[in-house]
């Protein structure tokens, strides 16, 4: 059998994987693929994509490959905005059983992204890189915002109007 080179899960060529700049800048080729605009409405283009991936501060930028994003920063992948991460939560995707090393971005407005890696080091980079940018590890989590179940007062219990007995 002859030799062939290893390729990504999203086929073709495994070329550069992600990358973090000295900013705190990350990038990468990724599989993505945009599943909803908001809450109510589907994306209009849902099928998979490759796209060379720019996380810079707290957006993500899309690019066709590596080489458009070095000489036009500003000409992104089909004209898109950045998808702006404040707010936005990345989560390992394991609902999602069709590809392999797919975390989910959740944006604040209700838009919802697939984003597929090459191996699950690098899909963890990214959701740390992106939650970090998103607000997600600046503040105290949710557990250490809730008060700790000792605390509780003894409170009498209520009941509600249909659970009254009549005297």
């Amino acid at each position: 059998t002859p030799y062939s080179p290893p390729t990504s899960p999203l086929g073709g060529e495994q070329v550069a994987s992600t990358t973090e700049g000295a900013d705190g800048e990350l990038e990468g080729m990724l599989g993505r693929k945009h599943a909803w605009e908001t809450t109510t409405k589907k994306a209009a283009h849902r099928s998979w994509d490759r796209v060379f991936t720019v996380l810079k501060g707290n957006h993500l930028n899309f690019y066709k490959d590596s080489k458009s994003y070095r000489s036009a920063p500003d000409a992104t992948y089909r004209s898109e905005m950045a998808v702006d991460l404040l707010g936005a939560e990345a989560v390992v995707a394991s609902d999602y059983t069709k590809k392999k090393h797919v975390f989910r971005l959740k944006l604040s407005n209700g838009g919802d992204y697939l984003f597929q890696c090459t191996d699950d080091e690098e899909m963890n980079m990214w959701i740390s890189a992106i939650n970090t940018r998103a607000g997600g590890d600046s503040g105290p989590s949710k557990s250490q915002t809730l008060p700790s179940g000792g605390d509780k007062k003894e409170e009498p219990k209520r009941r509600s109007f249909f659970t009254l007995k009549k005297k």
